[in-house]
C-alpha cells in the first residue's frame, strides 16, 4: 500500500494506491473506498473488504 497524498507505505506484494483516506476506510473494511484506489492489488483488497 502506498499513500499518494502523504508519507505512507507498507506492506509487501501487488500494489495498492490511494489517499490516506482512502486507504484507511479500506483497511478497516469500506468496500466503497476501493473505487478510489488504484493498483494491481485493488480487485483482492475489495475482495477483502467483502467478506467483513
Amino acid at each position: 500500500m502506498a499513500a499518494t497524498d502523504g508519507p505512507f507505505a507498507a506492506g509487501t506484494g501487488t500494489v495498492v494506491s490511494g489517499s490516506m483516506p482512502a486507504l484507511t476506510m479500506a483497511m478497516a473494511g469500506c468496500a466503497l473506498y476501493c473505487d478510489d484506489l488504484t493498483g494491481t492489488g485493488v480487485f483482492a483488497l475489495r475482495e477483502c473488504c467483502a467478506t467483513t
